[in-house]
C-alpha cells in the first residue's frame, strides 16, 4: 500500500509539474525543474563579484574609517531589472524560503576558503524587527545563514542580537540619514553567546551599510573577537 500511495505521489507531482512547470527565479521564463530553481542561462550570467578572493575589495572600502572589520564581501553585484533582483524578490515577499537557503549555499562555496582562513566561528543573520519577521513569517538572512552552514559547516546564532526599534524605511535617506535611523536599534541579548568568537554578519543587500555598520558596533562593544560582513549582493 505504501509504494502504492508514493507511486501515485510521484506520479501526481510529475503530472503537477507537466500541466504547471516552475520558471526560473532569475528570468522567470525558463522552465526549470522544482530543485534547479534557476536555469543555466541564468547561472552562467549571474554577476558574480569575486570580492571574497580581492583584499580592499568596494564592499571593504565602504567601511573603511567607520567601524573595524576583518573583511567584508558581497557574492553578486545587484542591479535593477536584473536577475538578480528577481530573486531577492521571490526570497523576501514571496516566501521562496528554499531558494534563499540555495543562494546561501551558493555564498557558502565562494566564501568557504574565505570563512577557513579568517577563522570564523559563527555566522549572524542581519536581524530584522520582531514585528517585520512576524508579518514576513522568516528572516531572509536566516535562509542564507541556513545554506552558508550547509556548506561551510559554520553553525548561525539567529537571535544572538535583535533589532528593538522598528526604524523609518532607508530608501532616499542620505547616508547620514540612514546611520542616524539605525545607530541605537541594535542589542546583543547574551554577551556571553557572542564574547571572543569571530563572527561574520549575514545580509541579502548591502547598499550604504548604515545598517551593517551599527550591527557590527554593538557586537563588537559587547565583547566579539572580530567581526566580518558578508551580503548576497552589493548595490551602490
Amino acid at each position: 500500500m505504501g509504494k502504492l500511495m508514493n507511486e501515485l505521489y510521484n506520479y501526481k507531482e510529475a503530472l503537477l509539474h507537466m500541466l504547471f512547470p516552475s520558471l526560473c527565479f532569475g528570468c522567470e521564463e525558463n522552465n526549470v525543474s522544482v530543485e534547479e530553481m534557476i536555469c543555466m542561462q541564468c547561472r552562467f550570467s549571474l554577476p558574480f563579484t569575486s570580492f571574497e578572493k580581492i583584499r580592499n575589495n568596494t564592499v571593504e572600502k565602504l567601511f573603511w574609517g567607520r567601524v573595524p572589520l576583518r573583511f567584508a564581501s558581497s557574492t553578486f553585484y545587484f542591479t535593477e531589472r536584473s536577475s538578480i533582483q528577481n530573486i531577492i524578490h521571490h526570497i523576501k515577499y514571496r516566501d521562496e524560503k528554499e531558494l534563499g537557503i540555495f543562494m546561501g549555499e551558493m555564498m557558502g562555496e565562494k566564501l568557504a576558503n574565505l570563512f577557513a582562513e579568517q577563522q570564523i566561528d559563527c555566522c549572524i543573520p542581519m536581524p530584522l524587527h520582531p514585528k517585520k519577521e512576524k508579518k514576513r513569517g522568516y528572516n531572509q538572512a536566516s535562509l542564507l545563514c541556513e545554506g552558508i552552514q550547509n556548506i561551510t559547516g559554520i553553525p548561525y546564532m539567529e537571535y544572538a542580537i535583535e533589532r528593538n526599534v522598528h526604524t523609518s524605511t532607508q530608501t532616499r535617506k542620505t547616508r547620514m540619514e540612514r546611520w542616524e535611523n539605525v545607530s541605537s536599534v541594535f542589542e546583543v541579548n547574551d554577551p556571553s553567546v557572542i564574547k571572543k568568537k569571530n563572527i561574520a554578519i549575514i545580509d541579502d543587500v548591502i547598499t550604504t551599510g548604515a545598517s551593517t555598520e551599527a550591527c557590527a558596533q554593538e557586537l563588537m562593544q559587547q565583547g566579539a573577537q572580530s567581526v566580518s560582513v558578508a551580503s548576497l549582493a552589493y548595490t551602490n
